[in-house]
């Protein structure tokens, strides 16, 4: 559908909040970039992390940013999207009959690629968005998960941390290494430079639930009323890059190059999915699982069992998201391409 280009360096880490709505990158240019895309304008960089940003997560109007500075940031994006529109003359993200006007009208109407190719010395600076800073990991931030008010954030120093979004305040610290130490999946993770690699590649709770893929290859599940660990999935030979799961499944894709569906109620692995280069990124939903492994988007049909692929990155693809009949992805060749599901 478009390509975003501007960054100067390998794109981490994205998200966005709907077709017409805000995408925002990442890239070890050490630039976070809010993009229109309503319009595909880049609207200006948002300032602060003192390294660039691993991981983050765009929930509504709130970003949630974390960095190698070892810090997390808050966001407030409300604001800088809705004068945007204003300015523009564009239907507003949540005009619902611009929206359908827009869907059921024919082909999409594309934007001139200059209009996405700011260089980091004409970026706007967008200092107004920032709200708050979650200081206490004293590594890397490499994953995070937002929801209902509480965040929790995975690092490089071997803890997962749990704030309270209201206060500000982490609440809860989780020691990996504890729980590395009474399971029996002891991988040669001691092997992998956290230079490079991630201690806690992602991370998603629901409730009191948490589940957590780490570099010795385990996912582990959590109760967040104890902090305890009380089940580890063993498979994967690699890191685990990647996590999602809902009631009855566990998505998971690591760098040994295979993606895995476990069955919750048993611990088992229904299926398997294997691909010729390390997987660094996955989404799923009832009918498809998004995964970013070598220069494609490989797409996975869960009913038909069956594969497809989007080409165009010309490198290899760092992280996909996608938002009702939106997807996007940013690779190692500094683009994010967004493609219609």
């Amino acid at each position: 559908m478009h390509t975003f280009y501007g960054h100067d360096g390998v794109i981490t880490s994205l998200d966005l909040n709907g077709p017409y709505g805000a995408l925002v990158t990442a890239s070890k240019d050490n630039t976070t970039r809010v993009w229109d895309l309503t319009t595909f304008k880049c609207l200006g960089q948002l300032p602060g992390h003192e390294d660039y940003v691993e991981c983050m997560q765009l929930f509504q109007n709130t970003l949630v940013t974390g960095s190698r500075d070892k810090s997390i940031r808050i966001w407030d994006l409300t604001d800088l999207t809705h004068a945007q529109v204003t300015r523009d003359g564009s239907p507003t993200p949540s005009d619902s009959s611009s929206r359908s006007g827009k869907i059921n009208g024919g082909s999409p109407v594309f934007s001139p690629d200059e209009y996405s190719r700011p260089s980091i010395d004409t970026l706007t600076t967008l200092d107004n968005c920032w709200t708050s800073t979650l200081n206490s990991h004293t590594g890397p931030v490499t994953c995070l998960y937002y929801e209902d008010q509480k965040l929790l954030s995975g690092s490089n120093d071997k803890t997962i941390k749990e704030w309270d979004m209201t206060t500000g305040q982490c609440v809860l610290t989780m020691d990996l290494l504890w729980a590395m130490g009474t399971s029996n999946s002891w991988a040669d993770w001691m092997d992998y430079d956290l230079t490079t690699n991630r201690f806690v590649g992602s991370l998603q709770f629901w409730q009191y639930a948490l589940c957590s893929g780490t570099i010795d290859g385990a996912l582990r599940m959590w109760d967040l009323r104890s902090g305890q660990s009380h089940r580890t999935l063993v498979g994967h030979t690699g890191p685990v890059t990647s996590l999602q799961f809902d009631e009855y499944h566990v998505v998971s894709g690591s760098m040994d190059k295979s993606v895995r569906i476990w069955d919750l109620r048993t611990g088992g692995i229904q299926e398997i999915l294997q691909y010729d280069d390390p997987v660094n990124s996955l989404r799923f939903d009832l009918s498809k699982i998004i995964i970013g492994s070598g220069e494609s988007l490989k797409i996975y049909d869960r009913v038909a069992q069956q594969h497809s692929y989007y080409t165009g990155h010309t490198n290899v693809v760092e992280c996909v998201r996608f938002s009702d009949s939106v997807l996007a992805s940013g690779g190692q060749d500094s683009t994010v391409r967004l493609w219609s599901r």
